[in-house]
């Protein structure tokens, strides 16, 4: 996919609105598509050259400063997290490139939520698809039997970002896009996100479920887990309706969930190791066969130039075809990350 477009935040002071914790409220957002990414960057620049506007765009020159402040623990690994997002063009508003969050509790059994515990934390060296041995060897051995390197073959078949597995979490607040993107229906029951376990345990072990996880796992009061408007998201074949999302036992309530992963992030252990993580999505090792990290061609920005494509149904197919397999973030590191 091009870059075409801009996002723009529209905030006014506090004392101007009635909200605002921070001192600014988000009044909307305007997305702006362009014919050419050269229009784009013309519109961008232009905004950059207004004094006034320069101080809050977000472009690659924040990132030199974002990582040392982060390396010295000036910000936060999810602040860090988050503005990464942004700058490699992922947005909460766009259900295509939503920001990508790693799992990194590992332990969804335990009464409680040991973080001195080295055995309760995911290995962050290694893409999903990689955590578990045999899965693994499967993927790997249908790799070495794809065709050669000119029709560039790949690991995974699925990705870890989608519009359907950002909304599996997120169902329960916004039904309505499931079923915009489901023609009207729901998915199976016992396809559905009814238990923060099971979901690990199927991104562990299943063929075609590699997701990484959405930044409501880490900030909020957990209520995409909750079924607060009573959608009928269907019964299970062993006669469950779905409700609520059942949480580990570690967990009290959704906001406590939310509370105990976001420390699970900020923990030594895990500020330790995210570097390894960066590199796998953001950085140098996003499309590394050594680090078993190979995804299907089309999430990859720059492998198919769609304004060459002259028949209109085939660009059509493609933008579509690319929507569903998922989009890899831009690449921001060319280099090994630095680590905390």
């Amino acid at each position: 996919m091009a870059s075409k477009a801009l996002e723009i935040e529209l905030r006014r002071p506090a004392s101007a609105s009635r909200g605002g914790a921070r001192g600014h409220r988000r009044d909307g957002v305007l997305r702006v598509a362009f014919a050419s990414t050269a229009e784009r960057d013309a519109c961008w620049k232009a905004l950059k050259s207004r004094p006034e506007l320069a101080a809050a765009c977000v472009d690659d020159r924040l990132l030199s400063d974002a990582t040392r402040a982060w390396q010295t623990k000036e910000l936060d690994n999810f602040s860090y997290l988050a503005l990464l997002n942004q700058v490699a063009d992922r947005s909460l508003h766009d259900l295509s490139q939503y920001p990508v969050f790693p799992w990194v509790v590992a332990d969804y059994e335990s009464e409680r939520l040991d973080l001195d515990d080295p055995k309760t934390f995911r290995d962050l060296t290694k893409p999903v698809g990689a955590l578990c041995p045999r899965r693994l060897a499967n993927f790997r051995e249908r790799y070495a039997h794809m065709p050669g390197p000119e029709d560039a073959p790949f690991l995974y078949g699925t990705h870890y970002s989608t519009p359907g597995y950002v909304l599996f979490f997120l169902v329960r607040c916004v039904p309505e896009y499931m079923l915009c993107l489901q023609n009207g229906k729901f998915d199976a029951a016992d396809r559905m996100f009814d238990s923060v376990r099971d979901a690990w345990t199927s991104v562990r072990s299943a063929s075609t479920d590699l997701k990484e996880l959405i930044p409501e796992f880490y900030d909020g009061d957990g209520e995409f887990l909750v079924n607060g408007r009573n959608v009928p998201l269907g019964v299970t074949q062993a006669g469950e309706r779905l409700g609520d999302v059942k949480l580990p036992p570690w967990a009290r309530n959704p906001a406590d969930f939310v509370k105990r992963c976001r420390a699970a992030l900020e923990s030594d252990y895990v500020s330790a190791r995210l570097h390894h993580w960066i590199d796998l999505v953001f950085g140098c090792k996003q499309r590394s066969i050594d680090d078993d990290n190979v995804f299907h061609p089309l999430t990859y920005e720059g492998t198919v130039d769609l304004d060459k494509v002259g028949e209109e149904r085939e660009r059509t197919a493609l933008e579509l075809q690319i929507d569903e397999f998922g989009q890899t973030p831009r690449k921001l590191f060319f280099a090994p990350h630095v680590r905390r």
